[in-house]
């Protein structure tokens, strides 16, 4: 009998004392519960676009077992605090791969940007001042500015005229640059050109043959 009761209270006492242990005490002397944590917890989009939460490690499990590429699109969402990622096919993911590349091209592109250029020539312009024109935007290119362009109607064909102005200046700068955001916008055509990354050090193709003489007039 006696054992009995020495063995249930040292076997109180180690328990009070595991629970000591396994729990915080507050400054009043009340347990404090301890907090639940979910380690790895990410936000996973499927490939049908359904939305889970789930930890990493089943997301990678679930990526093999369907034979999917598990992405992360995303490091930390601002409202959940969670990574998110995506299962995708892998044509998805080559086209996510590309559209990537691209984004990042186009960053370092205007990265190395420095300033833009504004050029209005007009539907009524001669060849020769446009050929002029046309090197100047070629030295601008070269110089790693960024050059808009807006050409503008004139007269009953100064559309069509400025579209072949367009195709004049898109044929002489490829090699210096690169011809984006073209728009008809009110009574003017407007675009941008970039420059390339690698200049080339000749004019862009442009002849002289045509800027020896008077101009012509409108093209």
């Amino acid at each position: 009998m006696i054992i009995n009761k020495l063995l249930g209270v040292f076997g109180s006492q180690r328990l009070l004392q595991c629970r000591t242990f396994a729990m915080r005490i507050a400054a009043d002397g009340k347990a404090i519960p301890k907090k639940k944590t979910f380690e790895n917890r990410i936000t996973l989009i499927g490939a049908d676009n359904t939305v889970s939460i789930i930890d990493l490690k089943s997301a990678e499990s679930l990526s093999l077992r369907r034979e999917l590429k598990l992405v992360k699109i995303q490091d930390v969402d601002s409202k959940t605090r969670r990574p998110v990622y995506k299962l995708m096919t892998n044509s998805e993911y080559h086209e996510e791969e590309l559209e990537k590349r691209k984004e990042r091209q186009e960053a370092r592109q205007r990265n190395s940007i420095k300033g833009q250029k504004l050029l209005n020539l007009s539907s009524k312009i001669g060849e020769h001042d446009l050929m002029t024109s046309v090197k100047k935007m070629i030295k601008l290119l070269e110089k790693q500015y960024e050059v808009q362009v807006i050409l503008m109607y004139v007269g009953q064909d100064g559309e069509k005229v400025c579209e072949k102005m367009y195709d004049i200046i898109e044929k002489n700068t490829k090699s210096a640059g690169k011809l984006v955001q073209k728009r008809n916008k009110g009574n003017s055509l407007r675009f941008q050109l970039l420059p390339v990354r690698e200049n080339s050090t000749q004019t862009g193709g442009v002849s002289d043959q045509n800027t020896n003489g008077n101009d012509k007039g409108p093209l």
